[in-house]
Parts: structure tokens; sequence; C-alpha cells
């Protein structure tokens, strides 16, 4: 899922912003019952609270400092946490979402160092309108689901008649920086808006050492998207090539590859393309309705010589503004031959999620 929260904190960090540090966040919280038929007719069920039903809970500080000739120093520190818990999303990393330092200037873009976000999902987060638990646009698209980079570089540009970039490497991102057994990222998207279009072109790639994963293959991702807001909807349409697995290593783990990959045969070899169409509808006073449909074309075979059916994601809900900070949310949802935990496994079944919440921005 793209949290908005997050796409919501890097906006402030603005050229217009006043100097100074700012703490924001996002507390939200459902209750959810899902309903899977998992591989080998295996039915399972659950019930209860869960957090980030619409968008990620977390907390968040920023900041910037004005230096010389329009420039500024700015950093972000941004954590995950379980509304239903209380305790951190990633109990490895106090910061799991964020801790980059960087400088920017209105007229030569932005330079940052640290955890982020790599810049194919900070562009595609604009194109998301239903960003659903497990559901949302990076369920299947997993290069634009909400994952985090260590031990990165990013630079973005500025808009220059509407066309912006990104470029990011990450030196690591398991963490060593030893040479010879490094795993580095590299990302790069461009961003074209004019008037209600906005058009996004990515790609990615994770070059794995034989260190992490013996006689591994390189992850890569390639996706393009765009949307268009008529007033009366805002839709949006995108696609997405992933190949010898996630390129976030943020996929599920079948086989016990220990690497986020997906599936084994995906990760040696496999391809996957995703396809996806969103639907907003304005509703009264700023209450919307979200329909959003994804495709999964799955290309290998598994081990007895069979191919993996296609698989397809739907989600419709609603969401209520009771006030500029506070929203109520609804929705229902059906993945068929689709894995919420593992994506594409063997003899997948069908999954019916309903959930209800509320969500606090801050």
């Amino acid at each position: 899922m793209i949290a908005l929260a997050v796409q919501a904190g890097v906006a402030a960090l603005s050229f217009a912003q006043e100097p100074g540090v700012t703490l924001y966040g996002t507390v939200d919280a459902a209750v959810v019952s899902t309903h899977t038929q998992g591989a080998n007719m295996a039915n399972r069920s659950s019930h209860g609270l869960t957090s980030g039903g619409f968008s990620d809970s977390l907390f968040g500080l920023q900041g910037n400092a004005s230096l010389a000739q329009g420039w500024r120093a700015e950093f972000m520190l941004e954590s995950r946490i379980d509304a239903a818990t209380g305790q951190l999303d990633d109990q490895a990393a106090l910061f799991n979402n964020s801790a980059w330092l960087g400088v920017a200037n209105e007229r030569f873009g932005s330079l940052r160092l640290g955890r982020q976000q790599p810049v194919s999902q900070q562009f595609f987060s604009q194109l998301e309108v239903a960003p659903w638990k497990d559901m949302g646009m990076g369920a299947t698209l997993k290069a634009s689901d909400n994952y985090a980079l260590n031990n990165d570089l990013t630079y973005l540009s500025p808009s220059l008649g509407g066309l912006s970039a990104g470029v990011g490497y990450s030196f690591d991102v398991l963490g060593s920086q030893v040479l010879g057994r490094r795993s580095p990222h590299g990302s790069l998207a461009l961003r074209y808006e004019y008037g209600p279009w906005v058009v996004v072109v990515s790609w990615d790639k994770t070059w794995l050492s034989d260190t992490a994963l013996a006689d591994a293959r390189d992850p890569s991702a390639w996706q393009w998207g765009l949307a268009y807001d008529m007033g009366i909807a805002r839709v949006s349409l995108a696609w997405s090539r992933q190949r010898n697995g996630y390129v976030g290593l943020n996929g599920g783990d079948p086989d016990a590859l220990g690497m986020g990959l997906g599936a084994r045969e995906f990760a040696f070899g496999g391809h996957l393309d995703a396809y996806l169409v969103g639907m907003a509808m304005p509703v009264g006073s700023g209450d919307e309705m979200l329909l959003q449909w994804s495709y999964v074309r799955p290309n290998w075979h598994w081990s007895n010589g069979k191919a993996p059916r296609p698989g397809q994601l739907a989600t419709l809900g609603y969401v209520h503004a009771l006030s500029p900070r506070v929203r109520l949310y609804a929705m229902g949802g059906f993945a068929r031959r689709y894995s919420l935990d593992d994506q594409v496994i063997r003899d997948q079944g069908n999954t019916a999620r309903y959930m209800m919440g509320m969500n606090y921005r801050f």
C-alpha cells in the first residue's frame, strides 16, 4: 500500500515552507474480516483489528533550514507504527519509513541521502486512487508498494515545463556495503504533468550478490502509468513488468528463499505482467467512491511443468470526510487466484476482505 500520509509529509517539504521542524502523522485503525481459500483449497478466516486500512499509521519529524543563495538543508525522520498494538511496524529500525538528510534549491532540485522510498514509488504514488491495505496498487505492482531503501542517494529535479525526473542509487539494500558482497539498487523515473494529465514511467533494478542468494538473478521492474482528472472522476491506468522476482524485495517468500522475491520459479527466470485500472469519484462535499481492478499474468512454469493461471484483484470502497483531518471508510475486496501474503503461488484460491475504519491525520 502506498501511504497517503507519506505523500503528505514529502509534499510539506515545499520551497515555500518556513524554516523549522514539524511533527506530523496519521493514525489509522479498522475492523477487518478476511476469508481465504488458500493453496489446495485450504480455508482460513480471520476477524479483528488492523492498522493502516486506508493509509499507513505513522509519525514523523521533518525540517528545513535556510542556507545561502536560495539553498536550504532539509531532513525527514519517519516511523510506521501498528495502531492495533502500539508497536513499531519494523522492530529492527526506529525510523523504518524514512531517515534522510539533504539539500534543495528551487532551480536545481533536491539531493537526499539516507533511507528513503525509491523515486519510482514516489512518482507512482500520484496514480493510486484506492490504497487499501494489501489490496492497493502495490499489491500487484510491487515496485510501487510502500518500501524504503537503505544507504540511498536520490536526486529529484525541479519541474521544467511540467517534466520532472528522479534518479536514485542504493549502495547496498541489505546493509553491509562491503565490496564484493554488496546488493545495490538503481531507480529512474520520469513524470509529466499537463493540466488534468499525469504520466509516469519508471525503471528499477536490484543487483543481488551471490552472498545474499546463491546463483541469484537480478530482479527488475518497468512501470508505466497515467492519470486523468475529468472533474466528475479521476481515472488511473498502470502497467508493470516485473522480472526475476520483486525488485523491492518486498514480496512474499513461499519457498523460503529469505529475500522477499516471491516464488522460486519467478525469482529464477520468470516474469510477471500486472495491469491496473482505478477510478475515484467525488460524492457530495469531501466524500469519495473508490474502484480499482488489477490483472496479473505470470510467465513461468512450476516444477510440475504447469503454468500458473492469471490472477485478479478488485476493490470497491467509500471514504466519508468527518472533517479536513478525520475520515471514515468502508471497503470490500476480492482476489481471485492471488494471495495477499505471497502473491502468485501454486494452486492459490480466492480471498474476500471487508473492512471499516477511521483515519486521523495530524
